[in-house]
Formats: structure tokens, C-alpha cells, sequence
């Protein structure tokens, strides 16, 4: 059995997600490379290709949930590693995730950004660790972080979940948690693409509130 299957959602990261995969292929573990091209119009796909060991490419624009759903399908690792597109050369930091991980140190293995770094606004990080908290009593640092490691045995309880979009995380957390689950952050330095207050920044974190208040309302 591969020891970790890689799942790396991307849409229109045709900038940044070579140096994300090379990255990931210099981690010193037996992996699989698997990207998920959530419907870019971009040169995505055709970069994927050059270093995944297999790109499924979704016809239309899902949203993250669906892709990684999409991922996990085909994934056949003892390990679930999920990281973003567009971590660039940070994506190598991963290794700290995955060591805990082999070594059994908790059940999901979560990255958090360290003390003073950017990590999102606030508001949307306090109701993702409102959520969280009000459904499994757990209070989460990094409730948006996108960078988590899991052994395979969890993969049950995250199979059809609502969140189509940017709400997965937050969702998968509650889950892994209500499932008895132990979760551990650890500080790495994987660094998104910094979008700050920009109206492309400020739309993207609506969304992630849009999602987060959505799945409320659902369960």
C-alpha cells in the first residue's frame, strides 16, 4: 500500500502550483500525487500533469469540498494529506504534519499558521471556532486551515459532506471530532498566497462565511 496519497485541490493555480508540487516531491515518503483541477480555464491541468502521478480534472467549477471528495475517492494511501495549490515552495513543511502522524500522535494532524504571521480575518476564523465549539465542545486554533494529514480509518466519516465549497474544513472538523477523533495543530510555515483586504481577498473570505453560516443552518 502507497503510505500517502496527496490530494491537492486546485483551481486557476496555474502561478503557483508547479512550485507546490515539486515541493511536495521532494517530501522523503512513499506518496502518491493526486490533483484534483476543480474546472480551471487556466494552464492548471496541464502543469498538474507534469508532476501528479494522476490529475482528475472535473468538467465544471464544484468548489474545494466536491474536489477533495473527488480525491479521497481515488486515493489509496494509508494516509490522507490534503494541502492547497498554492503553497509553493512552503508546501515542503508538510513533513512536520506527517511525521506526528506515522508516529501516531493524534488521529488528524492540522497545520496552523505561527503566532504573527496573517492567517485570514478574524470573523470568519471566530465563527468556524464558534461552530466547531457548539457541536463538539472542542475549540480549534486553525479551524480554516486546509493543510491536515489523517489516517484512512476516518475516511467514513467524511464521505458525502455537505459542504460543496468553503466551508469543508470547519465541516470535516466537526465531523472527525463527533466521530471521537483527536485533533493536534502544529505550527508550520506553509503560507498561502497573501490576498489581504483586496476585493479579490474580501470576496473569498465572504464566501467562507456564506459556506460556514450555510452548513449551520443545514445540521
Amino acid at each position: 500500500m502507497v503510505q500517502i496519497s496527496v490530494i491537492v485541490p486546485a483551481f486557476n493555480e496555474e502561478e503557483r502550483i508547479a512550485h507546490t508540487l515539486k515541493a511536495i516531491r521532494s517530501l522523503p515518503f512513499s506518496l502518491e500525487l493526486i490533483v484534483v483541477d476543480d474546472g480551471s480555464d487556466d494552464n492548471t491541468f496541464s502543469i498538474a500533469n507534469r508532476y501528479a502521478d494522476e490529475v482528475i480534472q472535473l468538467k465544471e467549477n464544484q468548489g474545494k469540498g466536491r474536489a477533495l471528495e473527488a480525491g479521497f475517492h481515488k486515493g489509496k494511501g494509508e494516509y490522507i494529506l490534503c494541502l492547497d495549490a498554492d503553497l509553493g515552495s512552503t508546501a515542503k513543511e508538510a513533513e512536520a504534519l506527517i511525521q506526528p502522524a506515522l508516529l501516531a500522535e493524534a488521529d488528524v494532524i492540522v497545520s496552523k499558521v505561527a503566532p504573527g504571521k496573517k492567517a485570514g480575518f478574524g470573523l470568519v476564523k471566530k465563527r468556524a471556532q464558534a461552530l466547531i465549539f457548539e457541536k463538539t465542545g472542542v475549540k480549534l486554533e486553525a479551524p480554516l486551515s486546509g493543510q491536515r494529514i489523517f489516517h484512512r480509518q476516518w475516511l467514513p466519516c467524511i464521505q458525502s459532506i455537505h459542504s460543496a465549497r468553503f466551508g469543508v474544513e470547519t465541516e470535516m472538523s466537526i465531523r472527525f471530532l463527533e466521530a471521537g477523533a483527536k485533533i493536534l495543530e502544529i505550527e508550520t510555515k506553509m503560507q498561502h498566497r497573501e490576498m489581504g483586504k483586496s476585493i479579490k481577498g474580501l470576496w473569498h473570505r465572504c464566501k467562507q462565511l456564506l459556506d460556514i453560516e450555510r452548513y449551520r443552518k443545514e445540521v
